[in-house]
Order: structure tokens, then sequence, then C-alpha cells
């Protein structure tokens, strides 16, 4: 191997009145070669967007891996990824264990480490819904709203996406 990769993910559960839940998740990543033509694999770049079932990091309200660095509308992947995620759960049933969420998200993935910029984050709201099937594993659907733009020239916002999950705990 010609690279080392470092991710870091801290997940926070809060309770709430009732049963209600605050989750509060905060991911980054930092991909390096270790000299300067190192080959980096094509599938360990940081990709972002969608529910991340496809391949990467879940940003919602965004198409699947469209969060970053593209060529000619293709994802390059990023070697520097920054996310943040806040959801207030609640129990609507508890047998099947259904329960709904409000999402708001922040992410981005970057050419390398310096390129971060805390500031260019794109910005995700919504709503959504899982079910716990006990042979199964998760289920789920969400509905959010991408704030920003993907296009560097444009400022119309990436609008309104829908998201499965399947058999994720997220």
């Amino acid at each position: 191997e010609e690279y080392h990769k470092h991710e870091l993910q801290i997940e926070w559960f809060t309770p709430m009145v009732w049963k209600f839940v605050l989750y509060t998740d905060i991911e980054m990543g930092a991909l390096k070669g270790l000299h300067r033509n190192a080959v980096i694999p094509y599938d360990e770049q940081f990709f972002m967007g969608g529910s991340g079932m496809v391949y990467g990091s879940a940003l919602r309200g965004y198409p699947d891996r469209a969060v970053g660095p593209t060529s000619n509308g293709y994802p390059l992947g990023g070697r520097a990824l920054l996310k943040y995620s806040l959801e207030l759960r609640f129990p609507i049933s508890e047998n099947p264990t259904l329960y709904g969420l409000g999402f708001f998200e922040s992410g981005n993935t970057y050419l390398d480490a310096e390129h971060i910029n805390p500031y260019d984050l794109k910005r995700s709201a919504g709503v959504g819904f899982r079910l716990f099937m006990p042979m199964l594993g998760i289920l789920g659907f969400n509905f959010g709203y991408g704030f920003d733009s993907l296009d560097p020239a444009s400022t119309t916002p990436a609008g309104w996406q829908t998201h499965f999950i399947f058999g994720q705990p997220f």
C-alpha cells in the first residue's frame, strides 16, 4: 500500500422529553499518499451524497456520490471529508419498531486536506422513518431537500431527493 487513510466518527445519542432522542454525528476523514507519486485506488477516495448505500458517505437531499470534486459531471472522489448530522428521532410504534425523524445535515469532500473549508459545506434538511425488521434489519425512507447547488456556476439548489435505506443502522 502506498497511502494512509484515517477516519473519525463520533456519534452521540441524547434522551429528550418523553421518548424523543437527539442523534448527533460528526465524521472526518483524510487520505494521503506515502510519497509524491503514490498510487491511491479510486475506491479508497471519499464520496458523499444520497443514502450512502451505493458507495460512500450519506448526505441526504443530494444524489448518490454527487457531493465533492467532479470532472465533466463524473465524481472524482476526495481525499478529505467533513460531515455533521443532527436528527430528532421519535417513536411511532414499539412493536414493530417504527420511528420517525427530522434531520439537518451538512458535509463535503475535498481534493485534499489543504483544500478543506468548513464554510464550504453542502446543507440539507428533511424527514424520514425507519422500520426494524428482525430478519432484514432496518428499512427506511428519507425525503430531503438540498439547499446548495452542486454546480459552482449555478445558484439553483439541488432540491428534493428521495432516498431508501435497506439493512443499515443509520
